[in-house]
């Protein structure tokens, strides 16, 4: 179901049109202290974590594709690009545990890090679709139990070329 064009998820909510909000972002009537907006969970973290260790799920944030023309005109570029994001990944981790210039001024910041290290291993951002297969083999089944596709999808059909 679509929203109203003059309408937004976060004004819907506040005006009692939607009982819950499920989003990439928090309401900003939430961070404004709204006493209309209350997380379902107030333990989210505990649930979040738990979560994770009984079914090996980390959300999935992005994912990158490459067109099959581009990949079969240019089949290095699937290499590089993992090889780059990568790359670009590790300098980002690194420097959040560089305690000599933090590049997050927040309390305790390492001991954050350590604890997510502890939770969810060392590379919780992983790349590619085995370490990524529980959430891709959830989301395929998720989207057949909501009557969007008739049938479960592979990680193999989803990404021919990883399985090639």
């Amino acid at each position: 179901e679509f929203i109203p064009e003059d309408k937004t998820l976060e004004g819907m909510l506040a005006d009692g049109d939607l009982d819950a909000l499920f989003a990439t972002y928090i309401p900003n009537q939430f961070l404004n202290g709204s006493p209309k907006i209350a997380r379902l969970f107030p333990n989210f973290k505990e649930v979040e974590q738990d979560y994770y260790r009984r079914t090996g799920i980390f959300p999935i944030m992005h994912t990158v594709v490459i067109r099959e023309d581009v990949h079969r005109e240019h089949p290095w570029v699937a290499a590089s690009l993992y090889d780059a994001f990568s790359q670009a990944k590790d300098l980002a981790v690194n420097r959040l545990y560089d305690t000599d210039a933090l590049a997050l001024t927040l309390p305790f910041l390492i001991d954050h890090l350590e604890e997510t290290w502890k939770t969810f291993g060392s590379d919780y951002w992983s790349y590619g679709v085995e370490s990524n297969r529980p959430a891709l083999e959830a989301v395929a089944q998720y989207v057949v139990d909501q009557g969007l596709a008739p049938r479960v999808v592979s990680a193999e059909e989803l990404f021919p070329l990883a399985a090639a």
